[in-house]
C-alpha cells in the first residue's frame, strides 16, 4: 500500500503543470486553519519547478510559506509567496507578496480582522500595491463537513502602476469595500473542497471594481502530504494599458503541512 501511494505521488509530481495569467487578488480565506487548542502553531512550505519544452522553452519556479499562531481568542497569520517565469530568451518575469493578518474572536461566530499586504507583479505592470484593512467576519454555517463564512471589510489601497511603452508611472489611492463569501466542504475524510468569492469596489465609484473567485481541491496522501488543484479567475474594471481585464490561473501542486 505504501509503495502504491509513493508511485501515485511520483507520477503526480511528474505530471504537474502550471497555466497562469496573473491574479491580482490574493485569496487569504483558503489559508486559514481552525484549531481548538489554546496555543497552536501551524503552517506549510511549498517549492515548485516546471520545465516545458515544445515550440518554446518555458521555465517556472515558485515557492510559498505560511505560519500562523493561535492563542485563546487571538490568531496571527503570515503568508509569503514568490513566482518566477521565463519563456525562451525573454527576461524573467516575477511576482510576489507578503501578507500579515490578525484575528480576534469576539463571539463564537464573529471575528474581527485586521490586515496589511505588500504586493508586486511584473506581468501586469504593477510595481507596488500596499493594502491596509479591517472589519468583521461571520461564521454563517458551521456543520461537521460544511462551513460558510461572510466578511465585509474596509480596505485602503495604494497602487503604483506602469503605463505604456514610455513606462509612465500612475499612482492610485482608493478606499474600497472588500467583502467575501467563503465555504468549505469535506465530502470524504481525505477530500476537501474550498471556494471563496470577493467583491471589491471603490467606495466613491462602485463601477470601479474587482471580482474574483477561487476554488481549491485538496486530496490527502498522508496526514501531512496533500495534492492540491486550484483555479482562480479575476475581473478588474481598471487595469494598466495592455493588461486584460479578466485573468485566470490554474495550478496543480504538492503541499507539505506542519
Amino acid at each position: 500500500m505504501k509503495n502504491q501511494t509513493l508511485k501515485i505521488v511520483l507520477i503526480y509530481c511528474l505530471l504537474l503543470f502550471n497555466i497562469e495569467a496573473n491574479s491580482q487578488i490574493v485569496n487569504i480565506e483558503k489559508q486559514r486553519k481552525n484549531t481548538a487548542d489554546s496555543i497552536h502553531w501551524t503552517g506549510y512550505i511549498n517549492i515548485g519547478f516546471n520545465l516545458v519544452e515544445n515550440n518554446k522553452t518555458i521555465i517556472t519556479v515558485n515557492g510559498d510559506m505560511r505560519h500562523d499562531f493561535s492563542k485563546n481568542r487571538h490568531t496571527f497569520l503570515s503568508i509569503s509567496k514568490y513566482n518566477l517565469g521565463k519563456v525562451d530568451t525573454e527576461d524573467f518575469l516575477n511576482d510576489g507578496f507578503q501578507h500579515f493578518r490578525y484575528n480576534y474572536q469576539i463571539k463564537k461566530r464573529i471575528v474581527w480582522e485586521a490586515f496589511t499586504q505588500i504586493q508586486y507583479n511584473e506581468r501586469i505592470n504593477l510595481k507596488l500595491r500596499w493594502l491596509l484593512g479591517t472589519g468583521p467576519r461571520f461564521k454563517v454555517v458551521d456543520k461537521k463537513r460544511y462551513q460558510l463564512y461572510f466578511g465585509s471589510l474596509y480596505m485602503y489601497e495604494y497602487d503604483n502602476e506602469v503605463q505604456g511603452e514610455e513606462e509612465e508611472v500612475i499612482i492610485h489611492r482608493d478606499n474600497r469595500l472588500s467583502s467575501y463569501l467563503a465555504f468549505s466542504f469535506q465530502p470524504l475524510d481525505n477530500l476537501t473542497f474550498n471556494s471563496t468569492s470577493y467583491y471589491q469596489p471603490v467606495l466613491s465609484d462602485l463601477s470601479d471594481l474587482r471580482l474574483s473567485s477561487e476554488s481549491n481541491v485538496l486530496i490527502n496522501i498522508t496526514q501531512r502530504l496533500k495534492l492540491s488543484s486550484t483555479f482562480s479567475i479575476v475581473y478588474d474594471s481598471r487595469t494598466p494599458e495592455g493588461v486584460p481585464n479578466t485573468t485566470y490561473r490554474f495550478t496543480n501542486g504538492v503541499r507539505w503541512e506542519f
